[in-house]
C-alpha cells in the first residue's frame, strides 16, 4: 500500500485555524479545518497512515480508536476532493463501525464534535474582513449558530428516487441517491454564546446525480430585534455527509426583509448577507450589511 501523498499543483493560504487550498486546474477552493489540514500537510509520501494516526492521537489527546477514525475520515475527504495524488486504500475495516453521522453525534456529546472531526468544505464565498455592521442603535447585525446544536435538532424526511411502475419506455430516473434534512437552532451575537437573540432554520434537499452532488437549501432567520429574512442557496457538495451538507450554507447573497410579523423596524430594507464557517467549523456566522 502506498503512503498518502498530497497534490503539489495546488496553492495554499492560512484560513483561520485551518488551511485554504486552491485547485486552479479544477477552479475550486477548499477550506480544511485543523484536523484535515494537519493530515494533508503530512501526506508527503513518506508518512504512513499509522504515523498519521499517532500524530492525531498526540495532537488532540484522543484514544487510538478515535484517532484511527479521524485519520481515515480525513484521508477519505481529501481523496474525494482530489487533494491527494491517489485515494488510499484501507488495509482493514475500521476497528469501530461508527457511521460518519454516529461519529459526529458521539463526538458532539463528548464536547469535541466539529473541532476534531475532519472537514474539507467547498468554498463558495469568502467572508470579508469588515467591522461588525450595526443598526442605527449600534446593535450588532452579526449572528452565529452552533453547528453541534443544529445537528442535535435535525430531522430527516424520507426522500428516495421515484421508481415508476410500470417504468415508462426510455425513461430512467437520473437521481441515484437523495437526503432531505431540516433543523432549527438558536442564534447568538459574537462574545455571548449563552443568551439567544433569535432562531435560524434551514432545510436541505440533496441529490446525487451523474456522480455529482447537489443541494437546495432554504434558510430563514428571525431575530428578536424584529429582523426576519429568508433566502435560497443552490450549491454543489463533495458528498452527502452530514457536516458537508450543513456547511454548504456558506454563501453570499442579497436579501430583503420582506416579512413582517409584529414590529419589524427593518421591513423593506436590503442587506448584503455573508454566511461563513467559523471556529474550525463549529459555528456558522451571518454578517448583515445594510445596502442604502
Amino acid at each position: 500500500m502506498e503512503n498518502p501523498r498530497k497534490r503539489t499543483t495546488v496553492a495554499t493560504a492560512a484560513g483561520g485555524d485551518g488551511l485554504h487550498v486552491f485547485d486552479h486546474q479544477q477552479q475550486q477552493a477548499y477550506a480544511l479545518n485543523t484536523t484535515s489540514a494537519l493530515v494533508w500537510q503530512h501526506c508527503d509520501g513518506q508518512t504512513t497512515p499509522e504515523q498519521l494516526m499517532e500524530l492525531l492521537r498526540q495532537n488532540f489527546n484522543v484514544p487510538r480508536v478515535q484517532a484511527e477514525q479521524l485519520t481515515w475520515l480525513a484521508l477519505d475527504e481529501l481523496g474525494k476532493a482530489n487533494l491527494l495524488e491517489a485515494e488510499v486504500a484501507r488495509p482493514r475495516p475500521l476497528s469501530s463501525k461508527l457511521t460518519r453521522r454516529q461519529m459526529l453525534t458521539t463526538f458532539a456529546t463528548a464536547g469535541v464534535a466539529l473541532a476534531v472531526v475532519p472537514m474539507v468544505a467547498l468554498v463558495t464565498a469568502q467572508a470579508r474582513a469588515e467591522p461588525l455592521p450595526t443598526t442605527p442603535n449600534e446593535e450588532p447585525m452579526t449572528y452565529f449558530l452552533k453547528v453541534t446544536d443544529f445537528i442535535h435538532s435535525l430531522i430527516e424526511i424520507p426522500a428516495t428516487p421515484i421508481k415508476f411502475k410500470p417504468p415508462p419506455p426510455h425513461i430512467v430516473n437520473s437521481t441515484t441517491d437523495s437526503k432531505y434534512f431540516a433543523g432549527i437552532v438558536n442564534i447568538y451575537i459574537p462574545g455571548d454564546d449563552q443568551n439567544s437573540v433569535g432562531r435560524c432554520s434551514a432545510s436541505f434537499l440533496c441529490f446525487k446525480n451523474d456522480q455529482r452532488f447537489y443541494t437546495d437549501i432554504s434558510n430563514f432567520i428571525s431575530v428578536d430585534n424584529g429582523l426576519i429574512v429568508s433566502w435560497f442557496t443552490p450549491t454543489t457538495l463533495i458528498n452527502l455527509a452530514l457536516d458537508s451538507i450543513i456547511h454548504s450554507m456558506v454563501t453570499e447573497c442579497i436579501v430583503v426583509a420582506s416579512t413582517k410579523i409584529g414590529v419589524n423596524p427593518f421591513f423593506g430594507e436590503t442587506f448584503d448577507l455573508v454566511v461563513s464557517s467559523q471556529m474550525s467549523g463549529q459555528q456558522v456566522q451571518f454578517d448583515f450589511t445594510n445596502i442604502p
